[in-house]
């Protein structure tokens, strides 16, 4: 059992992984909607944008298919969820008392929006895919499964604590 002084290894993990959301935000993420215009032209001579150019076998609409919606949703995920990411690492270093509440529902959020990407592509019949092959596939997957499976932890470990909480035990914080 964990000391007040102390942090649990779920704390550090996702605290890990909130430190690895916010850096690719803040990088990769946030060069995408600066730069989402000009991919193609920078491609060639910029790092970022040749990752895009890669990526944009899987989904044109991150590389030369631009669409608004994707623009849109960048802009939420780097603008309006990093604030609330940072807010979760506040209050999981201050130990505040809403943290579980806050982690469950930025667990869940996330984790649903990458599952209703992936739902979306799939029952649409991946239509900004440039060809289909098993290539392109792990190229829409494997990058995105950090998110769904580090948003699903956060979320599985809340309800987890909160579940002890509500039959009168207690779980490390």
């Amino acid at each position: 059992m964990s000391t007040p002084d102390t942090m649990s290894t779920s704390d550090r993990v996702i605290i890990g992984l909130l430190a690895f959301f916010l850096c690719i935000a803040f990088s990769l993420e946030l060069y995408w909607i600066v730069y989402n215009d000009s991919l193609v032209a920078r491609a060639d001579h910029e790092l970022f944008a040749r990752l895009f150019q890669i990526y944009g076998d899987a989904d044109r609409a991150y590389f030369d298919r631009v669409t608004p919606m994707a623009i849109g949703l960048e802009q939420i995920n780097v603008f309006i969820t990093q604030i609330v990411n940072v807010w979760l690492l506040w209050a999981i270093v201050q130990r505040v008392y809403y943290r579980h509440i806050l982690q469950l529902v930025v667990g869940s959020y996330l984790a649903y929006s990458v599952v209703l990407y992936f739902w979306a592509a799939h029952v649409t019949g991946y239509p900004d895919m440039r060809y289909q092959s098993p290539y392109t596939f792990f190229l829409f997957y494997a990058p995105n499964l950090p998110w769904l499976l580090g948003y699903a932890y956060m979320a599985w470990d809340s309800c987890r604590y909160l579940a002890a909480r509500l039959r009168g035990t207690s779980t490390a914080a």
